[in-house]
């Protein structure tokens, strides 16, 4: 078998679609979502039997077309997002499942009946019941202290 059949095997761009998929999931930046997308069209080209020229033309049209016409638009949309999200930053809560940052443990309940993993601030435990006012936030825990 040689390297232009090789080439030509539709099972290559699996294989780099793959790559790509990976290295987004990794990322999360969208930098490698434009290739997946552009090895899944040269894929199908391949399959059909399209030459080699033709797989690697449809792999980089399409790949620059999603990054150019998709990228802005999926960006774009991913900033409003952030913007619309509420902050449960200095609201009040109530501690529902007791907050012991040594053994990560501890849930709040917000005004809007969301709860949420919750830290002390102080390192202080805290027990559940109390009342709490939400300071901070780490990642998808609410940095809280006693009122």
């Amino acid at each position: 078998m040689g390297i232009d059949t090789l080439l030509a095997s539709p099972f290559v761009w699996l294989v780099v679609a793959a790559i790509a998929a990976v290295v987004e999931a990794v990322s999360f930046g969208l930098i490698t979502l434009w290739f997946f997308v552009g090895a899944l069209a040269a894929f199908v080209v391949a399959f059909l039997g399209g030459s080699l020229v033709v797989q690697l033309a449809v792999f980089l049209v399409v790949s620059i077309a999603c990054l150019v016409l998709l990228r802005p638009v999926i960006m774009k949309n991913r900033k409003r997002g952030k913007e619309h999200e509420a902050s449960p930053v200095g609201s009040n809560a109530v501690v529902v499942e007791a907050i012991d940052n040594d053994a990560m443990v501890g849930r709040v309940e917000t005004p809007d009946h969301m709860t949420w993993a919750a830290i002390s601030a102080d390192g202080s435990p805290i027990d559940a019941g109390a009342r709490v006012r939400v300071v901070d936030n780490k990642s998808i825990k609410l940095v809280v202290e006693r009122m």
